[in-house]
């Protein structure tokens, strides 16, 4: 008699079978699909920062700020009437806002520091923990009506936004205050290395990192912040800021050293997730790393490359800056020998 099903062990070896291939080829395609988003968020950064490029082409070959205050003189404070940030004057440049956010971010990107319920952050979402509504303090004089709605004020910035800039090339020239202090924006031609400057790094996708000790019961993003690779000490616990916050006068800056900042007591990128304070080192808007140990870097000549974070800080050839052009050009001293880098 002609047999018309599958016996139980004839079953049992196909879905053996099945299970064994489907051990080998899941982990090929999730590395595939991980694959293809670090490639998306690569073209990402490259096109900001061929944008970033071409913006300065516009501008006597002059960098923007990374943001600022609408309060700018006298200085208010940026939730007094918003902020104006490098995305908003980068963007036509780039022409997508999607480009803004990488495909490698689990919250799609931080929404603006100011931003309104009244249109769901302009149609584009909040990501889970970012409050609402936190800039009341409308200007009229100083805000424009496209920047007021619901009542409350929003800022100069696209919508979500998974990027952030390095300020000793891109300045944080909040008010007049910073300015009167001596930070000042940057031509390309002042870079040293061009190929080997960083411009633009990943966010953190972590809020307590990002907004550090503001983080109160109205959370509110601080997604306007610039990075850097710098400290006020030499044993990496203290933020350079590049503003007014550093003091009167220009402090001694210090590079970061990898082993100091990734292991022992100073594990800055576990600490600011754990015990949120206003003064670690401001790597820790990037994470550190949050992709396999480094990042996509978008570089001051336009193009993009993988790094490690550890490769970012070597002294003989330190990305984030040998020298803080927006502070003066202002020496950076390695922490284990005391002298200025090359």
């Amino acid at each position: 008699m002609k047999r018309s099903a599958f016996t139980l062990i004839e079953l049992l070896v196909v879905i053996a079978i099945i299970a064994i291939l489907a051990a080998i080829l899941f982990p090929v395609f999730a590395k595939a699909k991980f694959a293809a988003k670090k490639t998306g968020d690569l073209s990402n950064v490259k096109q900001i920062s061929l944008g970033m490029t071409i913006y300065t082409t516009d501008y006597d070959d002059t960098y923007p700020s990374a943001y600022f205050h609408r309060a700018f003189n006298p200085a208010l404070g940026g939730t007094n009437s918003g902020y104006i940030h490098w995305s908003a004057m980068v963007q036509p440049y780039v022409k997508n806002t999607q480009m803004f956010v990488s495909p490698l971010d689990s919250i799609r990107g931080h929404a603006p520091t100011c931003f309104s319920s009244s249109d769901n952050n302009s149609g584009a979402g909040v990501p889970p923990g970012q409050a609402a509504n936190v800039c009341t303090t409308v200007n009229p004089a100083l805000v424009p009506p496209a920047y007021i709605r619901g009542g409350v004020v929003v800022d100069e910035q696209v919508p979500r936004i998974s990027y952030t800039v390095n300020s000793a090339v891109i300045p944080r020239m909040r008010n007049i205050g910073d300015v009167n202090r001596g930070i000042n924006v940057v031509s390309q031609t002042q870079l040293d290395n061009v190929s080997d400057t960083i411009l633009i790094a990943g966010f953190t996708d972590n809020l307590s990192c990002l907004a550090s000790a503001s983080i109160t019961a109205t959370v509110r993003s601080a997604s306007h912040r610039s990075t850097n690779g710098y400290s006020l000490d030499q044993a990496n616990t203290r933020a350079y800021f590049g503003s007014q916050e550093d003091g009167a006068t220009r402090p001694t800056i210090w590079a970061l050293n990898n082993r100091q900042v990734t292991t022992g007591a100073n594990q800055i990128f576990n600490l600011c997730k754990t015990a949120p304070r206003t003064d670690y080192p401001l790597a820790v808007y990037t994470g550190g790393g949050r992709i396999e140990g480094g990042d996509n870097y978008g570089l001051a000549d336009g193009s993009a490359k993988y790094r490690k974070f550890s490769q970012t800080l070597n002294v003989n050839q330190y990305m984030w800056g040998a020298r803080v052009y927006t502070d003066g050009g202002a020496p950076v001293l390695d922490p284990l020998t005391g002298v200025a880098l090359p």
